[in-house]
């Protein structure tokens, strides 16, 4: 009876979100794109000041990327990020109206333009650019690799006006609204489908000369390659390497820009697999020559790129859960009583192995930082509690082992902390005054 209530409910919601959704659809169509802009704009500083998840994702993102910029810098970049990405769901939602002007929203950069952010040797020529479409028309198929920067959908509809395509893309829950966004997408030549039959499917549309569109710059942590992006190993699909090593096809990077007219697309010279080489190296050098592409595009135009997904995951080896996988940590101490938290510092460890830790240690000048006690951590010292807000806040999670004041406290969740743990909440959670600190966390564990 409960199940049946259950399947009710939901059908009931399902088909309110699909009849929602076809409502915006109809309307926005019929909506200027400089008025879509706008609106995107409101919507995504609406997101940006009620959704922290985003917010502090984001802000964290842009700390550990640019540790240089002031926080102000990364907050104006957090906030422009969401609006992008508002104004790309809003031009998803309205693209059959788009796609009329397609012509006039999207132009191509040649080396011969010398675009902003790239070196020379970076960008297809016009000649290079000519006879890529030449081959296309003579049925060579090709990989185009991009990422999540200003519209990304927008250049698959534009190549697959004119030759036939296939793209990735995982499916919403919502069947029939799902059906209806993957229509929009395949407006013209375009074929969408589910990741899990991708390579398979890509191979055969490759040797039938097709195009194959992968956004694939998302953090995927069952993948063997990482990339050092902005510095910071991030783990990263392997698709479009192994795509062109089994195939011989040639892969573009596109980078992607919004501007006030429409769309300006970067291609990259065309990347081959070494076949010479073992698959694995041969893909990842591949890889790195792409991830390298679109690193310089984001680094450009950072606002631009989707800042609000976790892209620096790390492999934790613990079972964690969801909401306490912590990727990155900072934990504060004070030198003089270091040693009382030793074991909880190894413990720590030991429970977010994989994890970059962070040790911040308040420490007299003409004193020895102890690296060899905690080489699980990267220490950073600092001689007073101030120059805590000159530090770079890339961490989800801080333990304060300190008694920092309440402004610091403050200051590390505006920053992009979503959770601060003190030494008198986790004392809070033991069972009896004598338990070893690290019970506290027992509930982080999914065997708890």
């Amino acid at each position: 009876m409960l199940k049946s209530i259950r399947r009710a409910k939901q059908t009931i919601l399902d088909s309110f979100v699909y009849y929602l959704g076809i409502s915006f659809i109809s309307i926005f169509k019929h909506i200027p794109r400089s008025l879509l802009c706008c609106f995107g704009r409101v919507l995504g500083t609406i997101v940006f000041y009620t959704i922290s998840d985003y917010r502090k994702t984001a802000l964290t993102n842009l700390a550990l990327a640019f540790p240089y910029k002031s926080f102000k810098e990364r907050k104006h970049i957090a906030k422009h990020s969401i609006q992008h990405v508002m104004i790309t769901v809003l031009e998803l939602l309205a693209v059959e109206g788009l796609i009329g002007n397609i012509d006039s929203l999207i132009s191509i950069a040649t080396e011969e333009t010398h675009p902003e952010g790239f070196c020379g040797g970076d960008v297809l020529t016009q000649k290079e650019l000519a006879d890529t479409f030449s081959k296309l028309n003579e049925n060579e198929g090709i990989i185009l690799f991009c990422g999540h920067q200003a519209n990304w959908e927008l250049p698959f509809l534009f190549i697959t006006r004119d030759y036939p395509g296939l793209a990735f893309a995982k499916p919403i829950k919502n069947a029939r609204l799902n059906k209806k966004i993957f229509s929009l997408r395949e407006t013209f030549k375009g074929k969408i489908i589910s990741p899990k039959q991708g390579i398979h499917s890509a191979l055969q549309a490759l040797q039938q000369g097709h195009i194959i569109g992968i956004v694939g710059d998302q953090a995927l942590l069952i993948s063997s390659y990482a990339y050092p992006l902005f510095g910071h190993e991030a783990f990263t699909t392997t698709s479009p390497a192994l795509l062109a090593y089994k195939t011989g096809k040639p892969v573009i990077a596109i980078a992607v820009f919004r501007h006030e007219n429409g769309y300006r697309i970067v291609p990259s010279k065309k990347f081959y697999a070494d076949k010479s080489l073992p698959i694995k190296e041969a893909t990842s050098s591949l890889m790195d020559n792409l991830m390298g592409f679109l690193e310089k595009g984001i680094a450009h135009k950072p606002e631009q790129w989707m800042w609000m997904h976790k892209r620096w995951k790390r492999k934790l080896f613990s079972h964690l859960k969801k909401r306490h996988a912590y990727s990155h940590i900072l934990v504060i101490a004070n030198y003089a009583t270091l040693g009382n938290f030793q074991g909880f510092l190894t413990d720590l460890a030991d429970l977010y192995s994989g994890a970059s830790l962070t040790l911040a240690l308040e420490i007299p000048t003409n004193e020895k930082i102890p690296t060899d006690d905690f080489p699980q951590y990267t220490i950073k010292e600092f001689s007073s509690l101030e120059a805590l807000h000159t530090l770079p806040n890339s961490f989800p999670a801080v333990f304060d082992l300190v008694g920092l004041p309440k402004n610091l406290h403050k200051h590390f969740k505006t920053t992009g902390s979503k959770t601060l743990y003190t030494q008198k909440t986790l004392e809070r959670k033991l069972l009896h005054p004598q338990a070893s600190l690290i019970t506290a966390l027992k509930n982080f564990s999914k065997k708890s």
